[in-house]
């Protein structure tokens, strides 16, 4: 892999491609210092808004990388943000005591709130009418799912009758892939939140739509730290698992949608994922999730 020629970058000496990740971006750490962002597209005008998205969210907790400078180089866009230290959460976690899963859970949960403490701006679409669209656009594929999995036929009944949920929510700066392997620990601490490349706005509380999925079987000690940690260890209110429990439920709507039409290959775990939701929600029936009160 050839280095890339970017004039920010000439006085550095050290290119180290990264291989490892699932996103199509090219990714180089650079000097130990810079990591450099190359996007399969040259959507420049779209890294520039990301970038004025995170480093205003830089100045309120260092976790989130500083953006450089944004650019393109051979017809592709670039990015060059600040390289952290760490090991991936999706490797670290599971070898740290509970202890330490849920220390380390605890710290990011508050890096969220203040990622969360910046607002939408008042042009921002609606929120409400933006999920209800999306909803009815993948029922109808959804259900032809449900025909052949009988014990997914709780989830669309119940998203339609808390759609209600969305009215009035707020929009917010939001990561929109958290998950372990978006987080890096070194000795024993949260070191920063990575990939940044999908942040955007959104209501603060589908934040955690994937913890059943992604985060939950890693480590629940973890998963309950970070929600412990964002609601600085008080009482969660009801208000929040209302709304966590119906985007759970679209979240699988989506997933599967998405393993069935595009990724045949991850639809078997993404099937047991499902399975492993509806068990924590039995079904939706409960309204805070086996997992967090084990």
């Amino acid at each position: 892999m050839e280095k890339p020629n970017i004039p920010f970058l000439d006085k550095c000496t050290i290119f180290q491609f990264i291989e490892e990740g699932f996103s199509d971006d090219e990714k180089w750490c650079v000097d130990h210092t810079y990591l450099l962002r190359i996007s399969a597209h040259g959507d420049v005008q779209k890294l520039k808004k990301q970038a004025e998205i995170i480093n205003e969210v830089h100045a309120l907790d260092s976790h989130i990388p500083f953006v450089h400078e944004v650019g393109v180089v051979n017809e592709k866009a670039y990015m060059i943000l600040d390289y952290i230290n760490g090991e991936n959460g999706e490797i670290a976690l599971p070898l740290k005591s509970e202890t330490e899963q849920y220390e380390i859970g605890s710290q990011v949960g508050k890096t969220l709130q203040f990622l969360h403490s910046v607002h939408a701006p008042a042009s921002h679409q609606n929120w409400e009418e933006t999920w209800r669209n999306r909803v009815e656009r993948l029922a109808p594929r959804f259900s032809e799912i449900v025909k052949g999995n009988s014990h997914y036929e709780c989830v669309l009944p119940f998203i339609q009758q808390n759609l209600h949920l969305l009215k009035n929510r707020p929009s917010c700066v939001q990561h929109y892939d958290f998950h372990p392997g978006n987080i890096l620990v070194e000795e024993g601490r949260f070191t920063g939140l990575i990939d940044m490349q999908k942040i955007t706005y959104a209501d603060p509380i589908n934040e955690f739509y994937k913890m059943e999925y992604f985060n939950v079987p890693i480590s629940t000690a973890y998963s309950k730290g970070v929600l412990d940690g964002y609601h600085e260890h008080q009482p969660i209110p009801l208000s929040f698992w209302k709304l966590h429990r119906l985007y759970a439920a679209i979240h699988i709507v989506s997933a599967e949608v998405w393993g069935h039409e595009v990724a045949a290959k991850q639809r078997d775990k993404f099937q047991q994922y499902t399975r492993f939701t509806l068990d924590q929600f039995e079904e939706f029936r409960l309204l805070v999730p086996k997992w967090y009160n084990k």
